[in-house]
């Protein structure tokens, strides 16, 4: 239970509806000695609802994404922090599915995107001007979208594929027009920019090896790079599920390590850290249940906060200068919840992180927690 108060739907101004819990300290969870992320908002959605990917442009404004049920399918839901208060932002209608990831460079340049699942319709993007939400573009029906890059309003990177299509491409809006940008290096799939001429980015590599491609654009070119040290075997080999680039001597890849042993598959954490130099593969965290890395986001103090794959209570890790600490997010409902996404603040040691929890109706609704400050670390 949440000890803030809770402001319900009153009204729409503006095309924004007043729907939030205002920030605030939630209860403690049950002692367990780790930090405990509060709830920052809920929704109070009649249908089910989740956010997918947050995006934190400053401390005054952030948006959370994802989907809400409705009685004709799935509908795009977006979520506006405006420094004080999340609440609700109207969205456009009949576009059959909701939102999957997003990005922006600006207030007034933020983009969203529905892809995932090329049987529920066309995929699309949708873009936020300062003033409202509208459709900015389609793709044709089995177009899939996996990620988004915007550099600024006429510099937008668009990441996915055409199942059938054995040809390797994505797409770039220039202010004007969408074109098709070839990627011979293979399928590349998420991505991060930390400038227009160095994008860094994952996929699968066209040799036929699954997910351990690692790309970097230098403004004209993809290019692949070499992971010294990695396998490549049939029976233990990496697979690259996301990338986040802070700066050209900041980037960290991080994804699952696979292992067989007889009839045994495992999956294991894999986290990679570039600094300029040279790469380091940072040693697991005292953590069980660990099945890989999810998403990965800085906290502002030249570490990162990392959202792993778990089997049960969802817990956030945060790493720096070589040290681990693990966090819980409070979960009103009991032991259930859904961490999906998480973002550090520009310039600031908090962070926000996204997904869904059970309601007393029996539904789950969008759910988003911040941690406010930097974590605890454990003594050397």
């Amino acid at each position: 239970m949440l000890s803030g108060p809770i402001t319900r739907r009153l009204s729409t101004l503006g095309g924004i509806a007043a729907l939030a819990v205002i920030a605030g300290t939630a209860p403690a969870a049950a002692d367990t000695g780790l930090d405990v992320w509060p709830i920052a908002a809920v929704g109070d959605e009649p249908f089910n609802s989740n956010l997918r990917d947050v995006v934190a442009i400053g401390p005054r404004n952030a948006w959370a994404f994802g989907e809400t049920e409705s009685s004709h399918g799935s509908d795009p839901l977006a979520v506006r922090w405006n420094g004080r208060s999340w609440t609700t932002v109207t969205m456009p209608t009949g576009l059959g599915k909701g939102i999957s990831f997003a990005d922006a460079s600006s207030p007034r340049n933020v983009w969203a995107f529905g892809g995932g699942d090329p049987a529920f319709g066309d995929a699309y993007a949708l873009r936020w001007d300062g003033r409202a939400w509208s459709v900015a573009h389609h793709w044709p029906s089995y177009t899939w979208l996996t990620d988004a890059e915007v550099l600024d309003p006429r510099d937008v990177w668009v990441f996915g594929f055409h199942p059938n299509d054995l040809d390797h491409k994505s797409w770039r809006y220039d202010g004007r027009r969408w074109a098709e940008v070839p990627t011979p290096v293979g399928r590349l799939e998420e991505a991060s920019a930390v400038a227009a001429d160095d994008i860094w980015a994952v996929g699968r590599h066209p040799e036929g090896r699954d997910h351990d491609l690692l790309a970097r654009w230098d403004g004209r070119t993809w290019t692949e790079v070499d992971v010294p040290g990695l396998p490549h075997e049939g029976d233990h080999m990496v697979f690259f599920d996301g990338v986040h680039a802070v700066s050209s001597r900041e980037v960290w890849v991080f994804g699952r390590e696979y292992r067989r042993d007889g009839d045994k598959d495992t999956y294991g954490f894999l986290l990679l850290h570039f600094d300029g130099d040279g790469w380091q593969k940072i040693d697991s965290p005292p953590a069980p249940r660990m099945y890989g890395v999810y998403d990965v986001a800085s906290d502002g103090e030249g570490g990162v906060w990392v959202l792993p794959s778990i089997g049960d209570t969802p817990e956030l890790l945060h790493y720096r200068n070589g040290q681990w600490a693990v966090s819980q997010v409070d979960l009103p409902g009991g032991p259930n919840g859904t961490v999906r996404a998480i973002a550090g603040v520009p310039h600031r040691r908090s962070a926000w992180a996204v997904g869904s929890t059970p309601v007393l109706s029996g539904t789950w609704n969008w759910t988003i927690w911040s941690n406010g400050i930097s974590p605890r670390q454990p003594k050397p």
